[in-house]
């Protein structure tokens, strides 16, 4: 039964991929499969095991067909999302859990499996990292294909897209996205999905604008309906009036004059007015993504987040694994320096064949840091491998999630015995390699002295350490507003870490999301720091941010902001100072996240 038609209706959701279009829905129906639930005689057991791994099977050979038929050489380098899904087909813990309730529950395959994915599901959910979290999504693309194999249910053709549609559905998986012509596709929105799902990750890649997690959208669209979607600031309108899709395309029009003038800026120096130099570096998860942070003027890799090469996988990457790849990133990156985390996820949630047991808080449990000093064998591969590539070009060395001087002085006792171990076998590396602490932790920041004098230097991870310093969990809806980065204890405690790693002659850069918003930037430097790394993207409009400014203009803006008691004066304030500044396109573009 068609839904009503909608007239000039706007929804919400999160702007995944920024742009703003219009297009005709294309639906895509991926409704939830109805579960049979079902007894089954202790005779059919191995008859329903079998028939489970059958289905696992299928899936195989349907995803090794979807990657096969990828003829876009742009679209094919995306295809190892595909490989991902292959690996979660062979891991032991969804088969054999799977497995073992078919066989003491006496259920069928389907009852099983559902039973096995709550199971992960519910240490999926734990997880505080988004990019990680977002990941519980694979295993769910992968589940839904084994459902609708178990229950012959067909695959939609979802290849014969035609016409610059945007694709409405409840939820997209890679295998879905690579399959379309996506030529033929103007945007994406879902009903589900965050910022790092894999649509939005390969909307971003490719330039396509999307909206994800807009809840209602396959409630409220009907297929053909016209549409308009934000993908910046997750709007999206249904069946548009004429005014309102004048006044959209008007913005764009300026939005893209604006980027087009801010893209120039990416080959500049990022100097202020004043002539002091910041340095500007790129946060990546994938040595695909060096080519988009040279182009967007990334002077190195400020943050290589390594915890991509454990997920998803039967067996734990080699040393051998870790310095291909480490060398593959100094390699590309040169003259530029690459900053290498050491792993920072906790083992029992994610490493396959490591059961240590659920924890009750694991932001706060066996993680980072903490779970390398214990598993040392793990840390000792990934630290001969960096320590290997640091032979091919400029490499520092992070340790994340650092509370105190013992973590340090293990963590640097663990890698001197590595280097001992490699001189003694002459294998090259850089003996002088730089080690960092990333202070994320209160505790952290209050010791700042004193850690100083234990490492070459500091990296703020501004996430956690607002989330643990204010004590607000950012995705939960209910105290997600309390999180401020301009709250005056962060401000306090950035200055004194700054003013410690000033007294000890070190560096000290932030890595976490504010280095990305021109706004905080401008009050971060006016705090002293002229190190940040961040989402390749950014660079240009903070770089052009930067050159409009006066150094000394930014020390004066913060020396104000410590005379005001609240996140909203302080926003408001700086909101004010920015607007006698820029020009106000640019200042449109670069202000959102001061509203208060």
């Amino acid at each position: 039964m068609a839904i009503q038609q909608q007239i000039n209706k706007v929804i919400h959701g999160i702007g995944a991929s920024p742009g703003i279009v219009s297009g005709r829905a294309y639906l895509v129906e991926r409704y939830k499969v109805r579960l049979p639930q079902k007894r089954i005689e202790p005779s059919r057991v191995d008859e329903e095991v079998e028939r489970f791994l059958k289905a696992i099977e299928e899936a195989k050979n349907q995803l090794k067909e979807v990657k096969e038929s990828i003829l876009d050489p742009e679209v094919r380098q995306h295809a190892f999302i595909l490989d991902v899904h292959l690996m979660i087909l062979d891991d032991q813990m969804l088969i054999q859990n799977t497995i073992d309730n078919i066989r003491k529950r006496k259920v069928n395959s389907e009852w099983a499996l559902d039973l096995t994915l709550e199971k992960m599901d519910s240490a999926f959910k734990t997880i505080e990292d988004e990019y990680l979290r977002e990941r519980r999504s694979d295993l769910h693309y992968v589940s839904a294909r084994i459902f609708r194999n178990l229950m012959g249910k067909k695959h939609d053709d979802i290849t014969k897209i035609k016409g610059k549609v945007i694709v409405v559905a409840h939820d997209l998986s890679p295998a879905d996205t690579l399959q379309m012509q996506l030529s033929q596709v103007a945007g994406f929105i879902t009903d589900i999905g965050g910022k790092v799902s894999h649509t939005a990750i390969l909307a971003r890649s490719l330039g396509i604008p999307a909206v994800v997690g807009l809840e209602v959208a396959t409630s409220l669209i009907n297929g053909g309906d016209l549409l308009i979607i934000d993908g910046e600031t997750g709007e999206v309108v249904i069946n548009p009036t004429e005014e309102t899709s004048k006044s959209f395309f008007e913005r764009r029009k300026r939005i893209k004059s604006m980027e087009r003038e801010v893209l120039k800026y990416a080959s500049l120096p990022a100097e202020t007015r004043d002539g002091v130099r910041i340095h500007l570096q790129a946060n990546i998860e994938m040595v695909e993504e060096i080519s988009s942070a040279k182009s967007h003027g990334a002077e190195g890799i400020g943050l290589y987040r390594t915890e991509i090469l454990y997920l998803n996988r039967k067996n734990l990457p080699t040393e051998e694994e870790h310095y291909q790849t480490y060398r593959k990133l100094v390699e590309n990156i040169s003259p530029g320096t690459v900053t290498i985390r050491t792993l920072d996820i906790g083992g029992d949630k994610f490493l396959d064949g490591y059961q240590k047991g659920n924890e009750m808080n694991p932001a706060m449990g066996l993680r980072a840091i903490r779970f390398s000093i214990r598993e040392t064998d793990i840390f000792k591969a990934q630290l001969r491998g960096v320590l290997r590539a640091s032979a091919h070009g400029k490499l520092k060395i992070l340790f994340p999630m650092i509370s105190g001087i013992e973590e340090i002085r293990r963590a640097k006792a663990i890698l001197e015995e590595e280097k001992k171990g490699l001189a003694k076998a002459r294998i090259p590396f850089d003996r002088g390699v730089k080690i960092g602490a990333m202070i994320e932790i209160p505790s952290a920041s209050v010791i700042a002295d004193i850690l100083a004098r234990e490492v070459d230097f500091f990296s703020i991870g501004t996430n956690d350490l607002i989330q643990y310093a204010l004590a607000v969990d950012r995705i939960n809806e209910h105290v997600s507003y309390l999180y401020e980065p301009l709250h005056p204890a962060i401000l306090r405690i950035i200055r004194s870490v700054v003013q410690s790693a000033k007294n000890a002659g070190i560096p000290t850069a932030i890595c976490g999301e504010m280095a990305a918003v021109p706004s905080y930037v401008l009050v971060l430097m006016g705090l002293g720091l002229e190190e940040f790394s961040m989402h390749p993207i950014a660079i240009p409009k903070v770089k052009r941010a930067l050159r409009m400014v006066r150094a000394e203009e930014t020390k004066t803006l913060v020396e104000r902001l410590f005379q005001f008691s609240t996140p909203t004066e302080i926003k408001r304030y700086v909101r004010k100072w920015m607007a006698e500044r820029f020009p106000e396109e640019f200042f449109k573009l670069i202000a959102e996240d001061l509203k208060t």
